[in-house]
């Protein structure tokens, strides 16, 4: 089975941590950009408050067809204890997405608050069965052991 992994990473931990599970995993990987360009103080004064508010980003792909995977896995940093403005959109853009199966997943330096559980309630909207969901440390991401069982949830998610 297909996988792919889609993901917006503003520090560079989520990134590691996807591009590590890819590689164990073997999963495709699509990195999506925000269009806005936050400077660490910007994520706090306009990323955070646009996070809490559900807002969707301007991102780059701006489209992102799913149709030739099985299994989907959604990425984002924690901000403000919810999915970034770029996740939004990520799950927006998603085409051909209807009835995948899908993996939601965060990175944080603190606690997730409801991240993961909020992008699932939204990758559930457009249709995706969301069949596991997952939660990195910093100091996970770093020791390797986040990508480890990322790996492992979504080669299992997938059946491969």
């Amino acid at each position: 089975m297909r996988a792919c992994i889609v993901y917006y990473s503003a520090t560079g931990n989520t990134r590691a941590l996807a591009e590590a599970a890819a590689g164990l995993s073997g999963a495709d990987i699509v990195e999506v950009k925000d269009e806005e360009d936050y400077s660490k103080v910007m994520m706090y004064l306009k990323g955070a408050p646009r996070a809490r508010r559900g807002e969707a980003a301007r991102i780059e792909p701006a489209a992102i067809d799913v149709g030739g995977y099985d299994l989907i896995a959604v990425g984002t940093p924690v901000w403000a204890f919810r999915p970034t403005p770029a996740a939004n959109a990520i799950v927006a853009a998603l085409q051909n997405c209807a009835g995948k199966r899908a993996v939601a997943f965060a990175t944080s330096g603190g606690a997730p608050g409801d991240t993961v559980g909020v992008l699932k309630a939204r990758m559930e909207e457009r249709g995706m069965k969301v069949v596991g969901t997952f939660h990195a440390s910093d100091k996970e991401v770093k020791s390797g052991e986040g990508a480890d069982a990322l790996a492992r949830l979504i080669s299992s998610a997938s059946g491969a």
